[in-house]
C-alpha cells in the first residue's frame, strides 16, 4: 500500500488471475449519464495520446506517472496487471473529452494482509498517486471511476490511493466524489515532501532564503572540488542524450551506497526487472519532451547526476546518484542547488515535486517550501465494508509501528553504530601507524607525490597498496 511494489507483487497467482486484454471494457454510470468510464489496458491509453496531452493542458493537477509512457513501460517490460480508468465526456451530437485518468495495478497492502486491492501509483520508480482530472469535471470524473471500480466484477472494491497531495484541488475532488458515491476514505498517513517554485517577477528567490551559514557551506564544498579539476554543470534534453546519460547514471548510482548488497539491490542496475521499467519509461518520456538529466562534472565525468520528469508545468525530481568519494563535499547538494536554475530557464514550469517520501531527505535542507502528502485507503462499496475497516485499521496499525521503529533507530541505534565504528576505524588507524613506524625503523621510506593536494608525502608499505580512485564503489 506504500508503493514500495516491487514487480514481484504482480507475478504471485492472486494478482494475476484478474484478466487484463486490449479489449477496453466500458461502464456507464446511471447518475452521470453524460460521462462514461473505460477500464482498459494500456495499449489503448497508448493509443490516446493526443487526448492526454489535451486533458494536461487543462488538468487539476498534473502527475507524470500517470503518463502513457508510465502504462506503456508497465506493460512492455512487468508481468503486473495494470487497470487504467479512462473518464469520458460524450457530446449529445457524437464525440468525447478525456477528463479522467488513473493507473492501478492489483497488489497487497504494506502490512501483509493477504487480501486484494488496487494501488496507485504502480510501483518503487512511480512516487505520486492521484489521478489526472480536467479541472471543470474532477468530481464528475472521479465519482464515475469509483462507481465503475465498484461495479466492474474483476476488481477489488478497496484502493490504496498512496502519496495524494492534500494542499491541492485533487483532494477535495476526491473526498467529494467518495461521498457521492457513497463509499468510505480512510486517511492511513500524513507527511511532507519538499518542492520548489519558481521565481514571479519582483519575488525573491525561494532558495535564497537558505541561512546564510548553509550558503556559504555549499559556496566552499564547490570550490574544494572546483580546486581538483573542471567542474561543470551539464543539461541533456535531446532522447538520444538523455538515453546515454541514462545509462551513465545506472553505473554512478550502483557504484554507491545503493549498489552494495547489503541494501538488497536498491540500485536499479542491480535489479533487471526495475531497470527494464525505468529505461522502457525514461525513453518514452523523452521522446515526448517530458525528461531531463542534470550532471555534475569534474573533468569530464559525473561526479553528481538527477533525473527529472515533467508533466504540464511541473517538474519532478525522479532519481538522484552521486560519486561518494566526493561525499564530504556534497555533490548532490551542489547539483540540487544549481538544477533549478535551468528547469525553470525557459518559463514553462512553475514547480518541481522533490518526490522524496518526506521532510528526511537532504533536499529539504536547500527548498523550504513542503507539499503536504497522504495515503489513503478507499472502500467504494456503498457505507463501506467490514473488510474495509479492518485493512484500514491494520494498516494505520503498521504504518505507526513502523515509525516508531524508524524513529528508535535514528535516535538511539544509528548513533551508537557510528561511534563504534568511529572507534574501530580509529584503532584500526592506529595500529597502521604503528605498523609503519616499526617498518621505517628499518629504512627510509620512499616518496611519493599527492597530485590532489600538490605536495609529496612518506608512504608506508601498508599505505603503499593501491589507492581506490575516487569514483570507485
Amino acid at each position: 500500500m506504500d508503493s514500495s511494489g516491487d514487480f514481484k507483487r504482480g507475478h504471485s497467482a492472486e494478482s494475476a488471475s484478474v484478466p487484463v486484454t486490449d479489449d477496453a471494457t466500458s461502464l456507464r454510470s446511471p447518475a452521470l449519464a453524460e460521462i462514461t468510464v473505460e477500464v482498459a489496458a494500456a495499449p489503448r491509453f497508448r493509443s490516446l495520446a493526443a487526448d492526454w496531452r489535451r486533458l494536461v493542458q487543462r488538468c487539476a493537477e498534473p502527475n507524470v506517472f500517470m503518463d502513457p509512457a508510465v502504462a506503456g513501460a508497465m506493460f512492455t517490460v512487468t508481468e503486473t496487471p495494470l487497470f487504467v480508468l479512462l473518464a469520458w465526456a460524450r457530446h449529445p451530437g457524437g464525440g468525447a473529452d478525456l477528463i479522467g485518468v488513473w493507473l492501478l495495478v492489483t497488489a497487497r497492502p504494506s502490512s501483509g494482509l493477504p487480501i486484494r486491492t488496487l494501488e496507485a501509483p504502480c510501483n518503487a520508480l512511480t512516487f505520486l498517486g492521484s489521478p489526472v482530472l480536467d479541472r471543470d469535471r474532477a468530481v464528475e470524473a472521479l465519482s464515475a471511476m469509483l462507481e465503475a471500480v465498484a461495479r466492474h466484477p474483476a476488481l477489488p472494491t478497496l484502493i490504496c490511493a498512496n502519496q495524494i497531495p492534500t494542499d491541492g484541488t485533487v483532494y477535495p475532488a476526491l473526498v467529494a466524489a467518495v461521498e457521492r458515491q457513497g463509499g468510505r476514505l480512510v486517511a492511513i498517513e500524513h507527511r511532507q515532501r519538499a518542492q520548489l517554485s519558481a521565481r514571479r517577477p519582483g519575488q525573491t528567490a525561494s532558495s535564497q532564503t537558505l541561512s546564510s551559514k548553509r550558503r556559504a557551506e555549499l559556496r566552499r564544498h564547490r570550490k574544494r572540488i572546483a580546486e581538483r579539476g573542471d567542474l561543470r554543470h551539464v543539461s541533456y534534453r535531446k532522447p538520444e542524450e538523455i538515453s546515454a546519460a541514462f545509462q551513465e547514471f545506472l553505473d554512478l548510482e550502483a557504484a554507491g551506497w545503493k549498489g552494495r548488497a547489503s541494501r538488497r539491490g536498491r540500485a536499479i542496475r542491480n535489479a533487471p526487472p526495475l531497470r527494464a521499467f525505468a529505461e522502457t519509461m525514461i525513453v518514452g518520456l523523452a521522446r515526448d519532451a517530458c525528461a531531463g538529466i542534470e550532471a555534475l562534472r569534474l573533468d569530464g565525468r559525473a561526479i553528481a547526476m538527477n533525473i527529472w520528469l515533467r508533466s504540464g508545468r511541473t517538474a519532478f525530481g525522479w532519481k538522484m546518484a552521486y560519486d561518494e568519494g566526493y561525499a564530504k563535499w556534497g555533490p548532490g547538494s551542489l547539483l540540487m542547488d544549481a538544477m533549478p536554475e535551468t528547469v525553470f530557464a525557459n518559463g514553462d514550469i512553475d514547480t518541481i515535486d522533490s518526490c522524496n517520501r518526506d521532510t528526511s531527505a537532504a533536499l529539504a535542507q536547500i527548498w523550504p517550501e513542503r507539499r503536504e502528502i497522504a495515503d489513503f485507503l478507499i472502500d467504494v462499496s456503498p457505507g463501506g465494508s467490514l473488510r474495509g475497516r479492518l485493512t484500514a485499521l491494520v494498516e494505520r496499525v503498521f504504518r505507526q509501528g513502523r515509525g516508531v521503529a524508524r524513529r528508535t533507530y535514528k535516535a538511539h541505534v544509528k548513533p551508537v553504530y557510528l561511534r563504534v565504528l568511529a572507534r574501530l576505524t580509529k584503532t584500526g588507524a592506529a595500529a597502521a601507524r604503528q605498523e609503519g613506524g616499526e617498518q621505517s625503523a628499518l629504512g627510509p621510506e620512499p616518496t611519493s607525490s599527492d597530485p590532489v593536494e600538490g605536495r609529496a608525502e612518506r608512504v608506508s608499505p601498508v599505505a603503499r597498496a593501491p589507492r581506490g580512485r575516487a569514483d570507485a564503489p
